[in-house]
């Protein structure tokens, strides 16, 4: 599918990208007050001060590890899958969609075609015509026309979808399903902890591929408190594995040999009666969802327009929470800018009440992004336990979007998000933030300027978490003895 010089390329790119170049102001570090009352977990600092505690900022970053019932469907599928080179090619599939660019679009295309014509013309100025015939001429015309073209495709992106048939499906579902789990777990995660309140009922799901959103969500919620899950999905070979693994790893065309044993129907009776598989999206938008996901798909659309008219639907189908995630690079992170960008202006510049609504996460911040200006994606991370037995603990770095319906809410503190690792040294932590500004700041937490407690708070949190501090610019009195401590550090 792909030569192992072009995964050997893309894996340098990939690898080489976490050697980033740091655009954190640090000629004027804001002051950062730590909003203690909200970080802790009774009146008591004792409580806060406890090694199991964390201020509420902080979520779940431990490994995420499969449901043992969709573990056992896993391996009861994969049993029967007669592929040896069922390992070699989720690789190659894996490296691929970590890599996977939009198409280009018709504009960008012609840029770059005029660009590499300029070039070609100034390395090879045109001869003298006025001697050549008409049919001479135009054989030099197509030559250069040729050459332009062999150019031009050889230095741009060929953009191709995926065409998903039963081993494709089953490649993709042991490349794919744990990474995937365990993005969207963690994602969900942080929705769990931030709006307890929040409890859906439906579920819609685009691109549901082999259904690893409704298995994350089941895990965070409970199977019971789903009364519909909405599954669409163009594939349908992947629509039949996702419903076998819902089964226990009995396909659907193989229903007579259903064992009700092997399915706890406690756990999944409820799902059932309401889980739908389609292969389009209805195109009513009348039927409203509590939750919405559009995971790993938005890169599989053949162009923007198309990109931006989805994210359309699928808001006005939200009444809740709308959930897009891609994976962590440039790419991938752009076009999820791209969508935020045309919501927000959507339910900004619109007085329609459906359409209404704010970024809940990552972003503390409704402005431009501050990473569009810089060659960094903004990235999260997550460890999850690989599909394959005895293998080491992996890590999953992807791009998320969360979009809630409504006004945000008075008591919404907007802390600034962690978007880079925590650095931890002995006497002081130098946390990376994205600031309700809008901007990238880096502020530092020493031992001397700061409480027990702030350095420990400072200590406990990761990158993707929220720090609950606000933030200050120092007058000239202070920002002159913040340098001198600077020198000292």
């Amino acid at each position: 599918m792909f030569s192992p010089r072009y995964l050997h390329m893309q894996s340098r790119i990939y690898v080489s990208s976490k050697n980033f170049n740091s655009s954190f102001s640090t000629s004027s570090r804001p002051i950062a007050k730590f909003d203690v009352s909200n970080g802790k977990d009774s009146d008591s600092q004792t409580s806060e001060l406890n090694p199991k505690g964390k201020h509420l900022g902080v979520f779940s970053h431990s490994t995420v590890k499969l449901p043992e019932q969709l573990k056992k469907a896993v391996d009861k599928i994969l049993s029967s899958c007669t592929d040896t080179n069922l390992s070699q090619n989720a690789e190659i599939l894996k490296n691929h969609l970590i890599f996977k660019k939009p198409p280009l679009t018709e504009t960008k295309l012609q840029e770059i075609k005029v660009r590499f014509t300029e070039k070609l013309s100034a390395a090879h100025p045109s001869p003298d015509n006025s001697f050549l015939s008409a049919e001479d001429e135009k054989k030099i015309q197509n030559t250069l026309k040729s050459k332009i073209q062999k150019v031009v495709s050889q230095n741009t992106y060929r953009w191709k979808p995926v065409i998903y048939n039963e081993a494709v499906a089953l490649t993709y579902l042991v490349a794919r399903i744990a990474p995937e789990y365990a993005t969207l777990y963690q994602i969900f995660q942080e929705i769990c902890s931030r709006d307890q309140n929040f409890q859906p009922q439906t579920l819609f799901d685009f691109g549901s591929g082999i259904g690893s959103a409704l298995w994350s969500a089941k895990s965070c919620w409970g199977d019971k408190k789903f009364k519909e899950v909405f599954c669409v999905d163009s594939s349908v070979d992947m629509n039949n594995l996702a419903l076998a693994l819902i089964q226990g790893g009995v396909w659907p065309n193989k229903a007579s040999d259903f064992n009700p044993i092997d399915l706890d129907e406690k756990e999944f009776s409820s799902t059932i009666k309401g889980l739908y598989f389609r292969q389009f999206m209805p195109a009513s938008s009348a039927v409203k969802y509590d939750l919405v996901v559009c995971a790993h798909s938005l890169l599989e659309l053949p162009s923007a327009e198309l990109r931006l008219q989805i994210a359309l639907s699928l808001w006005r189908k939200s009444q809740g929470y709308l959930v897009f995630v891609e994976h962590g690079s440039r790419a991938a992170f752009e076009v999820i800018m791209e969508v935020r960008d045309f919501l927000l202006s959507l339910s900004e510049g619109n007085k329609e009440s459906n359409l209404q609504g704010y970024v809940f996460a990552p972003c503390p911040n409704k402005t431009r992004c501050p990473r569009l200006a810089e060659t960094t994606p903004c990235n999260f991370e997550v460890k999850y336990e690989p599909l394959q037995i005895n293998q080491r603990i992996q890590k999953e770095r992807y791009s998320y979007l969360v979009l809630k319906k409504g006004q945000r809410p008075d008591e919404d503190l907007q802390w600034p998000r962690v978007v880079r690792p925590v650095l931890v040294r002995s006497g002081h932590v130098i946390c990376r933030l994205c600031t309700q500004e809008g901007k990238l700041e880096e502020i530092v937490i020493t031992r001397a300027k700061n409480s027990k407690l702030e350095n420990l708070m400072a200590r406990r949190t990761k990158w993707g978490d929220l720090l609950p501090v606000q933030l200050s610019r120092p007058d000239t009195t202070e920002l002159e003895c913040t340098l001198e401590d600077e020198k000292n550090l």
